[in-house]
């Protein structure tokens, strides 16, 4: 018995090539980097900033908050962010923004970011945390976190602040 030979036919092109149209609206959803900075969680002393923990508990308590709800709640706020309905998010501003660019600089290094750059305090529905980042808006929203206020200290508050927090000297470093 002989086999046949089947001619092999011409593979198909698809009937429509898929396009994003440039008429997208940017999106309400947020997306958040963290492989752009990857430094982002690492802890710091300038002046009266200090973002070290009292212990390996407080950094647990911490961590798990930011993962738990901080970061969902960044990614369900969309819009409000930017509309001023979302609380505890704000932009910078004044020496706030300064030494905020103070503190990135000795996270990441001196080059990088420009000092016209917009930075953003994105806060919880509760608690003292705050994660400082910036934007991009382009198709969609991107947020990328560049360090953490653990102790509401860019905007220190009575109710959120601790006495003892410059005493703090467990980083994240030490988290084994």
């Amino acid at each position: 018995m002989g086999k046949k030979k089947r001619k092999v036919g011409k593979p198909s092109q698809p009937k429509r090539n898929v396009s994003i149209g440039q008429e997208s609206e940017l999106r309400d959803i947020i997306y958040i980097d963290f492989n752009k900075y990857p430094k982002w969680t690492s802890s710091v002393k300038i002046g009266d900033f200090n973002n070290h923990f009292r212990d390996s508990n407080q950094a647990l308590k911490h961590f798990f908050f930011i993962v738990d709800q901080l970061i969902p709640s960044i990614e369900d706020y969309g819009v409000d962010i930017f509309s001023g309905k979302a609380k505890h998010c704000h932009k910078l501003s004044g020496k706030q923004q300064k030494l905020a660019l103070k503190i990135i600089s000795e996270i990441h290094g001196d080059k990088i970011l420009d000092k016209e750059v917009e930075l953003w305090q994105i806060g919880g529905k509760t608690k003292e945390i705050r994660v400082i980042g910036t934007f991009v808006n382009d198709l969609i929203r991107i947020f990328y976190p560049l360090f953490i206020d653990h102790h509401h200290l860019l905007y220190p508050s009575q109710k959120y602040n601790q006495n003892d927090y410059r005493k703090f000297t467990f980083s994240t470093e030490d988290i084994k």
